[in-house]
């Protein structure tokens, strides 16, 4: 006996809030329910009726805010997309959260709660066998796209922040986070500089290979992974600066700057030429390098990109050696003013 259903009309309020693409995954997997083990269907069902549930409120609650670009006029004073732009800029990322709109704070909230919602499909799905391998990997993908978006969202958001760029370059970036918030129901991911996403889907598929610690196996690794060669291109290009290069470093090993140069300091006291990743992770001792050593996930990526982060605004602080920004912020500031 299988679980029963909602009536399939009854999931509209579910697929209106969802991209085409996404929508059609979910209703790959509700196909294959026949063909699941009892259990396992009946814990799908399940998940499809907590998101039935939960989804479509906060959607229905952002449409009802007003659109971040519309025009509004409050106490006698006029609201704009444009003076937006000036209070993110003016303020960068210490108090964004004040300057949001109450939408802007739904679509966060709902970013999360549809990505817990694939989570727990995924987590199912690799329990089911066989016939839902191929649903498994393309709900993945939607699991990929969404922290992918977050991160996008994250890199837009410290450009506006960095007092060190220039006022075109964040109103540039800000015009780009308003897009986004804007179209939050849609996939907003589509939408960021393809370098970027392809470098991030791309360096998903690279294994890290310590060896030198130069990084030439990974980079190959990464071009061969159907990376865009912007991405790389633009970091071994002939002005390519110092914090540049140890930046695509820290993002090809997933490690930070510090990290690499302790192994480096360690191959030379000891007269290695090359280094494994069992030496490695004996030597950090670092709860987060085992994922790193295989194939990393979005999420693995994603804290990659946040301690990268951290240690990169540390430094700019505190003036230690060391890139002052990641390698997807570096490129994305080179790109933005194109693509925004």
């Amino acid at each position: 006996m299988k679980p029963s259903l909602p009536a399939v009309e009854e999931y509209g309020p579910l697929w209106d809030c969802l991209p085409p693409p996404e929508m059609q995954r979910m209703q790959d997997v509700l196909a294959l329910l026949p063909q699941l083990e009892y259990a396992v269907a009946s814990e799908i069902v399940e998940v499809f009726r907590l998101a039935l549930r939960s989804l479509p409120p906060v959607a229905q609650a952002i449409h009802a805010c007003p659109s971040v670009l519309q025009d509004q006029h409050l106490g006698g004073r006029g609201r704009s997309a444009d003076s937006l732009i000036d209070a993110l800029c003016k303020n960068g990322n210490l108090n964004i959260e004040f300057l949001m709109p109450t939408g802007v704070i739904l679509g966060r909230a709902f970013v999360l709660a549809k990505l817990n919602f694939a989570k727990g499909l995924a987590y199912l799905l690799d329990t089911a066998g066989a016939p839902a391998t191929e649903a498994a990997a393309r709900v993945k993908e939607m699991i990929g796209d969404t922290i992918f978006s977050k991160l996008a969202e994250e890199l837009l958001t410290a450009a506006i922040s960095n007092p060190n760029n220039t006022t075109d370059l964040r109103h540039a970036a800000a015009k780009g986070l308003l897009l986004m918030w804007n179209d939050r129901l849609r996939l907003p991911v589509g939408e960021f500089p393809t370098a970027l996403l392809s470098a991030w889907k791309a360096r998903g598929k690279v294994r890290a290979i310590f060896g030198s610690l130069i990084g030439v196996t990974e980079v190959f690794s990464l071009i061969q992974a159907d990376c865009e060669s912007g991405f790389v291109n633009y970091f071994s290009r002939d002005h390519v600066t110092a914090d540049e290069s140890d930046a695509f470093r820290e993002f090809l090993f997933g490690l930070s700057y510090e990290e690499l140069e302790q192994l480096r300091q360690y191959m030379e006291e000891h007269h290695l030429s090359v280094i494994t990743p069992e030496q490695v992770g004996a030597l950090l001792q670092n709860p987060v390098l085992p994922p790193h050593l295989g194939d990393p996930s979005p999420e693995q990526i994603y804290n990659s990109y946040r301690r990268r982060c951290i240690r990169a605004d540390y430094r700019s602080i505190a003036g230690t050696p060391g890139p002052r920004k990641t390698a997807e912020g570096y490129i994305m500031e080179a790109l933005l003013p194109k693509e925004v």
